[in-house]
């Protein structure tokens, strides 16, 4: 086995044998990788606290063929201010569980972990009641899977756009409309958080157009995983 050294954000743990758990981290060069922290369940462990899920580590282990061995662990950020708020919580959770589910293991995505470490330090920072939905968004958005929001996909027209077709690929309008409707005040959002303006976005209030922009987003990422996400329907399923 080889040392090595990476940046990565917990995802999830899950308990190994009597006194271990594996960690789930997405790492900043490595990708998604799964590893034994041995010992964390014990009251005499010093790294357990330090590997909660949403933390933000330096942490170095040991190159296994399956699984990896955590040898040690530095915090970089614990997230605290989002810990200690339920909607807080609950959103940051929504957006691991995505990318957990999103990413391979062991196949390096760099712009994903930067992305979320920064969208966790956002919202650790200050709440905003669309930084799931922009998160998402933006996340689709790499993957190259983010509906065009600019004119019909059908028929080219830039006027009364109104329906977004997830099958189709973006945005229709009154003509040839068909899928889920999408209000004026809703797609200047999505417009806004994928055009470069999704630091003005996330500081909008909760509103009708915003729960629509959570709920599009919501319903555009399961479909792309083809699978419910536990953890959204904590916070905005039924808004």
């Amino acid at each position: 086995m080889s040392l090595y050294r990476e940046k990565a954000v917990v995802l999830r743990s899950y308990k190994f044998g009597e006194s271990d758990r594996i960690v789930v981290m997405l790492s900043e060069n490595s990708g998604k990788i799964r590893a034994v922290a041995k010992g964390i369940r014990k009251t005499t462990s010093r790294i357990g606290a330090r590997l909660e899920t949403l933390s933000h580590v330096d942490v170095q282990l040991y190159r296994g063929r399956d699984l990896d061995t955590v040898r040690q662990v530095d915090l970089i950020d614990t997230h605290t201010a989002l810990r200690i708020n339920l909607k807080r919580l609950e959103q940051g959770l929504s957006m691991v569980e995505a990318v957990d589910k999103l990413t391979p293991d062991r196949e390096p995505v760099p712009h994903v972990y930067t992305m979320l470490s920064r969208a966790l330090r956002s919202l650790n920072d200050a709440a905003s009641p669309l930084i799931v939905g922009a998160f998402y968004w933006k996340l689709l958005s790499s993957e190259g899977v983010a509906p065009a929001l600019d004119d019909c996909v059908r028929c080219g027209s830039s006027t009364e756009l109104c329906a977004l077709n997830m099958q189709e690929g973006g945005i229709l309008c009154r003509s040839c409309r068909s899928g889920t409707a999408v209000s004026d005040a809703a797609l200047n959002i999505l417009r806004q958080v994928s055009s470069g303006g999704l630091a003005t976005a996330l500081t909008l209030d909760e509103s009708p157009a915003v729960r629509e922009v959570n709920q599009l987003a919501m319903a555009l990422m399961e479909a792309h995983l083809e699978r419910k996400l536990r953890s959204v329907g904590l916070f905005d399923r039924h808004l």
